[in-house]
């Protein structure tokens, strides 16, 4: 995540109706690569209360994450009880994701992956490797809550610069 992005949702959300400037930070938490992060970076930076700010990002950065959870999590239970997985690409592509989860775990790339990639390509991820759904779930949200939080933190470390 770089300056300009968070530079370009504050610029875009300052002038907007205080309302509408909550829903901006649901919306831009739900946004893969941007995530509650930025969401409560920009939230704070525009002065929003920290209380809804946080949880702002939460919910949009969970409800996303979750709409990658429930479809695949049946997909991937589907394409493992298939009669015929002898080969093809959904197994190569499986076999990948297995060495990546067996390389750092749910929760290694629940909590690693909002700062190289995004928490729904973790979730994907997981999900392929063939982990229940209740423990991508839980992993995923101690990962947005932390990066909720550390977002907050930036957001008001980068307000007080601003005003100085």
């Amino acid at each position: 995540m770089t300056k300009d992005m968070l530079k370009f949702v504050v610029e875009h959300l300052k002038d907007w109706d205080p309302v509408l400037q909550y829903a901006g930070i649901l919306l831009v938490a739900g946004i893969p690569f941007a995530e509650a992060m930025l969401a409560t970076m920009a939230g704070t930076v525009l002065e929003l209360p920290v209380v809804w700010v946080l949880l702002l990002g939460f919910v949009g950065n969970l409800l996303s994450v979750m709409t990658i959870v429930a479809p695949f999590h049946a997909l991937f239970r589907w394409l493992r009880n298939r009669p015929n997985k002898k080969s093809g690409f959904v197994r190569r592509r499986s076999e990948r994701a297995r060495e990546l989860f067996d390389k750092y775990g749910v929760p290694g790339l629940a909590l690693i992956s909002p700062l190289i990639a995004s928490g729904h390509i973790a979730a994907f991820t997981s999900l392929a490797a063939g982990t229940g759904k209740r423990k991508v779930i839980v992993w995923h949200i101690v990962s947005i809550a932390v990066y909720s939080v550390v977002g907050l933190a930036v957001g008001l470390f980068l307000k007080t610069k601003l005003i100085e």
